[in-house]
This record gives C-alpha cells, structure tokens and sequence, in this order.
C-alpha cells in the first residue's frame, strides 16, 4: 500500500465521538454509529471500514442500511421521539402532516424518497384547495422529520435538503389597536373568558403554550410567567402586566391548568369574540400580532420583542419592523414648525 493512498483513507474517513458513543464518517456527511463508547473497540471497527473501504464495499454497506427502513416504520419512530422531545402541539402538527403525505407518496423505503415525491404531495395539497401558508408549514414539518432521519443515519442526506418553500405574498401582521382590545371586551360578558383574552393580549403567547400554562408557572411575587412548553421546547419569561396580574389574582389556584378549555374551545370561543366585535378577519393568532405590533409601536425594540415572542429566528420578529418606522414618522410629525 502506497503512502498516497494511506493519506486519501485519512482525507475521506475519520473517527468521531459524540456524547460517548463512537462515530465514523465516510466521504462527505455519510456518519454512522460504532454503537461503542470503548475507545479501543473503536479503533478495531474503524480499521475494519478502512479495509472495507479499499475494497469499494462502503458504499454497498450504507445503501442496504438505507433500504431496511420504510417510512411507515420511520413514522412510527419519529413521533413517538416527537411525543416526548416536543409539544403537544408540535407532535399532533407531525402526525397529521406525516400520514397525509404518507399516503399520497405510498410506503416506500427511505433511500427511494425523492424531490419528485414532496413535489407530488405539494402539487395534491394545491390541487385540495390547501393554501400556501399550510402548504408552507408542511413543507417545513416534513423536511425537519427527514432531516432526523439523517441524524440516526437511516439516510446519509436528506432528500428534501434545500426543498424550497413556495412562494406568498407578504402581507403585514393584522392585529387590534387599543380601542379595538376595549370593543371585543365589551362582548365578552363572561369574567373567566375575558382573563383567557386578556392572557394572550397581554403575554403574546400561543395557544399551545396558554393551554399548557400552569398556576405554578407564575410568579405572582416576581410578577413572571415561565412560558415552560414552547413550540421550540425552550423555556422562556414573560414580565406579567399589572393588569393581568389583577384578574389573575382573582382567580389563583394552588395548582392545576390556568386555562381549563381545550384548544379548540379556547379557538372557536374567541372567533366568536372578534366576529361579534366587528372583527371578523381576525384570528385567534393575530392577538399574538397584537401583543408584538403594539409594543413595537410604543418604541420597543425589536430584539426585545424577539425575547418576549420566543422566536428563534430574528428574520420572523422582523415583520413588524415598519410598525416601528411608522411609529417613529409620526413622532418626527409632533416637532413644532421653525421659522
């Protein structure tokens, strides 16, 4: 063996750990697990791929692992790690999306999964009326599922890697101004449903995270809510406005849920709300727009309200950055005339 070549086998393959266990990886990106945490016994198995290597066998070996695995079995896999890694929400997002594209794609193993099969399904969800928002957040639901794939090395890349979202017109968050907060009040006769509206105005949170909110999550000394299952699973705090504090208060409890209704009582009731206010274009998630578009307008800073809404990725908060060049047009207005 030449020593050029001992050098292209260094180049190519390397041995890795990750959180104790041993890990190869062959050519670009293709990991697999040595299912060892022996240092030695490492070494051993590496030394054996080398020569399967030399002898042109890897890539045979990667692909009959690839082929073992359907996607029905994957599924079942995935959402049972998503049941207890994410929300409640997150999980029942996955089912949904998962089945309904497993069905349209059929059962096949996860090595015959093609672009052409996420083009299929997107072209069956268009065809069904879907719109482009739901068709966007499948899109994202399945290539996040296909990319764990890649992470327990059932696949060596996903197939779905760089699988572009369609396009939409960018439309600025709707939300309500302080004088339309005080008309959907007005509707509300019921004191325990008016709290649950003044949650999600006054928190900005989402409807998963305001089912899920408990008693012990507030901190009525410190005036904080531990927002504690996010749609990323990462916790988060939230000041807890005077107001809010007020009503709360009212109706404390040593423990059990905040909010006693499911999320689509809580949906359906608060549609109602709006509706009979006179705001029948509004959403229950356009209460979250409220809570971020009213403190922007109000010169909050845009990373604070990134903080405050959990969003992982700035570019999301940045929808209501022309609230704040609005907010900061009409405040140049009050300078008196000179001259």
């Amino acid at each position: 063996m030449s020593f050029p070549f001992l050098v292209k086998i260094a180049i190519t393959m390397r041995l890795f750990k990750r959180n104790g266990v041993w890990y190869v990886e062959i050519e670009r990106n293709i990991r697999r697990s040595l299912r060892t945490k022996s240092r030695d016994e490492a070494y051993r198995l590496f030394k054996r791929l080398q020569r399967e290597y030399l002898k042109g066998n890897i890539e045979r070996f990667v692909k009959k692992k690839e082929e073992k695995i359907k996607i029905s079995r994957f599924i079942k896999e995935y959402l049972d790690w998503c049941e207890y890694a994410r929300s409640k929400w997150t999980y029942k997002k996955a089912k949904f999306v998962l089945g309904r594209f497993s069905k349209v794609v059929g059962d096949l193993y996860l090595s015959q999964l093609k672009r052409k099969h996420l083009d299929t399904y997107v072209s069956f969800m268009l065809k069904n009326g879907y719109s482009k928002v739901t068709i966007n957040i499948h899109i994202r639901t399945i290539k996040s599922a296909f990319s764990k794939a890649v992470e327990w090395e059932y696949l060596s890349e996903s197939p779905f890697k760089g699988y572009k979202q369609l396009k939409q017109q960018e439309r600025p968050p709707s939300f309500l101004l302080p004088e339309d907060i005080k008309r959907v009040e007005e509707v509300i006769s019921s004191p325990e449903w008016l709290i649950i509206f003044r949650i999600f105005v006054y928190t900005g949170m989402r409807l998963s995270e305001v089912s899920n909110l408990d008693w012990k999550d507030i901190d009525f000394e410190m005036d904080i809510i531990t927002v504690r299952k996010s749609k990323n699973y990462k916790s988060r705090n939230i000041p807890l406005h005077p107001i809010l504090k007020k009503e709360l208060l009212k109706w404390r409890k040593e423990s059990g849920k905040v909010v006693r209704f499911n999320y689509h009582t809580i949906t359906h009731k608060i549609k109602e709300f709006l509706v009979k206010a006179g705001f029948p274009h509004l959403r229950l998630h356009d209460l979250r727009h409220t809570f971020a578009s009213l403190l922007v307008m109000n010169g909050v800073d845009l990373r604070t309200v990134q903080i405050l809404l959990g969003h992982q990725d700035y570019k999301t908060t940045e929808v209501y950055a022309h609230l704040s060049q609005r907010h900061l047009k009409e405040a140049i207005k009050k300078l008196p005339v000179f001259g």
